[in-house]
């Protein structure tokens, strides 16, 4: 099989993979970010050798039970054993649904040369552990005598795992070059249900992703990401995203999907030096739905704090 037969072949393999989405509330995927293993995790260990964060995301301001989201982890790479690993403590609470766990993904690459010599496919595993807690006096039902109004909290452990794969056309020390990367993941595999007070008031299905984009790097780098999510066939999101950042100093983005959510992201990167790193980077995102149900659902900010030692 010739390279240009094999490129093919691979290309369209992963593109006619089913996608999935992730259900539970996590920071808005971006441009191979830290804490996009979240979503796929053969996205783990980007962009450094190593690299800690702390984020917070806050939906619907103003809007009774948004969802709130929290999280702190890390990344760690290495490069000669084509391996990383990515970790999170969790927090999510939407109404009456609250989340804390711990998340962890394993990554490992290979160089399989289709695309260009120095390209890498990585493979991707993530498990999550944690206690899903349902506390009855924060649900809104129509119907008062509803069994989830009794007022009584409930909670319970429960693990999950998802799979993911990406290929880009560059290593992990060249994403400051100008590349191209795809990829597909799946999560919630394993299903689960929350029985409380002898209700079944949540379960899960598989959900996941699928993420194209390139970068076109020079001074300035110029990215371009598309990130589909997907349910059900009456269930899905696209979204767009378009950034560009100079590395020593700034970035700033602006993201579209099609629910209507109109988001500007913006930070700025600072010398590391003091954490034993190479950059401080902070940054922030306001979006907001210009549909006919924007005004409803209010602002939704999320903030960004990250330390990254670089290859």
């Amino acid at each position: 099989m010739t390279t240009m037969t094999r490129s093919i072949v691979f290309l369209v393999s992963l593109l006619v993979l089913p996608a999935f989405l992730f259900a539970q509330q996590v920071p808005l995927p971006g441009m191979i970010r830290t804490t996009d293993y979240l979503w796929n995790p053969a996205l783990a260990g980007h962009p450094g050798e190593w690299g800690a964060h702390a984020n917070y995301q806050q939906s619907w301001l103003g809007f009774e039970g948004a969802p709130i989201t929290a999280l702190v982890g890390g990344t760690v790479n290495w490069k000669k054993q084509n391996m990383a690993l990515a970790g999170d403590i969790l927090f999510d609470q939407t109404g009456p649904l609250r989340f804390t766990g711990l998340s962890v993904a394993y990554k490992y690459q290979l160089n399989p040369g289709f695309l260009d010599d120095d390209d890498r496919i990585s493979f991707g595993i993530l498990g999550t552990l944690g206690q899903r807690r349902y506390d009855g006096t924060q649900a809104k039902v129509s119907d008062q005598i509803d069994p989830l109004l009794t007022g009584e909290a409930g909670g319970q452990f429960d693990f999950n795992a998802g799979a993911g794969i990406l290929y880009r056309t560059v290593a992990d020390d060249d994403v400051d070059e100008s590349h191209f990367f795809v990829g597909l993941a799946a999560s919630q595999l394993i299903p689960n249900s929350l029985s409380f007070n002898d209700v079944s008031p949540y379960s899960n299905r598989v959900h996941g992703n699928a993420v194209l984009g390139w970068r076109t790097a020079n001074y300035l780098y110029f990215d371009n990401t598309f990130w589909l999510n997907y349910a059900n066939p009456s269930l899905f999101n696209l979204g767009y995203q378009f950034r560009v950042e100079n590395p020593d100093a700034f970035w700033a983005g602006l993201n579209l999907n099609s629910s209507l959510n109109f988001g500007l992201e913006t930070g700025v990167i600072l010398d590391g030096s003091w954490a034993n790193a190479d950059q401080f980077r902070i940054g922030a995102l306001a979006s907001y739905n210009v549909g006919s149900s924007g005004s409803n659902q209010g602002f939704s900010i999320a903030a960004n704090f990250e330390l990254v030692k670089l290859f």
